[in-house]
Formats: C-alpha cells, structure tokens, sequence
C-alpha cells in the first residue's frame, strides 16, 4: 500500500534532525581532536547543505501537498527552527577556523557535548510527531530544557572567564564571545524545537 503524501513530512522532519545530530557529532569531534581543522570544518559545512535541501524538500512538499498532517505554519516554522541549530553549529566551526582560535577552552568541549545530547532528545521529541503522544513528549521537553539550562550556566562561566582574566586580550576575547554567543544560541534553538513541539501536539492531540 502506498503511503499518503501527506505524512512524507514526518519522513523529513527526521531526516532533517538526524543531520543536525550528524553536525553536533561533527562539532564535538572537531574540538575534541582540534587538528585538520580545514578539512573538519568542511565536513560540517557538508551536513548543513544537507540540511538546507531538506528544508527544500519539505517547502516544496508544502507547496504541493493539500492536505498536510500539521497546520502549515507549524511544519514551516519547525523545519526552519531546526535548520538554524545546524546554520549556527556551521557558523561556529568556521569561525573558529576563520579567527584562528589556537586551543578553545575546554567549556567548549563541554558546550558541544550539551548540543551532541540536545540533538540525540530531539531526534526521540521529533519522532512523537506521528503519534501526538502529550506525555512522552512532556519528559523529553522537560530533559531538553534541563540540558538549555546546562549550557546557560556553562555559558555564563565561559564568558564571565573570559573577559575577567587579567592578561585577556582584547581582540581575541571579542572574537570568542561571538563564538560563545553562537554556542549558546545553538541550545536555544533546540529549546525553541521543544517548544514547537510541544505546541504542535497540545494542538494536534
């Protein structure tokens, strides 16, 4: 039996996060190994064009499809949101190749590891789409916000580090605030996926 056009979204949606998971693993393995950075920054920069032809395929599945599983917006708003964590992971990893960050700060490491555990939660949020199960998906929000707020407080330690150390350098500490900003940035995104979620299925349910 050929499956309805309609629920190729669901399809795609789970594409679309297994590639931005491909990115944090991407991401976390570059600073882990902070070597052949020219070659690791490509490899990263491969996965969000992934990306960017998954959220092709999904417009175009909108524009062409009467009946959609979800309201409109929704699967707009979701596709894009996700496609920003992998859009911002890609910004980070070429900037720090860019700046020419010699040796990142191991809060970095543990940023990366957040988003990695981020991106796993979401890949498990993602696939409640098909079923609009309300309580499975209150847990995996309620982890991820955990994980949000993890990387808050690290954040705040990075940069409070960083700009209050004695012999800190003014250029290189504005160059790795952006970088911690962008970081941080990334976890809200996945945040604001959670809560794109949970809307969706509080409506949907």
């Amino acid at each position: 039996m050929l499956k309805s056009n309609k629920y190729i979204f669901f399809d795609l949606f789970e594409q679309q996060i297994a590639t931005v998971h491909k990115g944090t693993h991407l991401f976390y393995e570059m600073i882990g190994n902070y070597q052949d950075l020219e070659a690791k920054v490509k490899a990263i920069k491969a996965v969000e064009k992934e990306g960017d032809e998954i959220v092709r395929r999904i417009m175009n599945e909108l524009n062409s499809t009467f009946i959609t599983p979800l309201e409109r917006e929704d699967i707009h708003q979701l596709a894009h949101t996700m496609d920003s964590m992998i859009d911002y992971i890609d910004g980070v990893a070429d900037r720090m190749y860019l700046y020419q960050v010699k040796q990142p700060d191991p809060r970095v490491l543990a940023q990366a590891n957040i988003l990695v555990k981020c991106s796993a939660k979401l890949i498990e949020l993602i696939r409640t789409l098909r079923k609009l199960d309300h309580q499975v998906v209150s847990k995996i929000a309620r982890e991820i916000k955990d994980l949000e707020h993890e990387s808050d407080s690290n954040y705040r330690k990075m940069v409070s580090d960083l700009l209050n150390a004695p012999d800190a350098n003014p250029i290189e500490a504005i160059k790795l605030k952006e970088i911690y900003d962008k970081l941080e940035d990334c976890a809200d995104f996945a945040e604001d996926v959670s809560n794109l979620v949970e809307g969706i299925v509080l409506k949907n349910a």
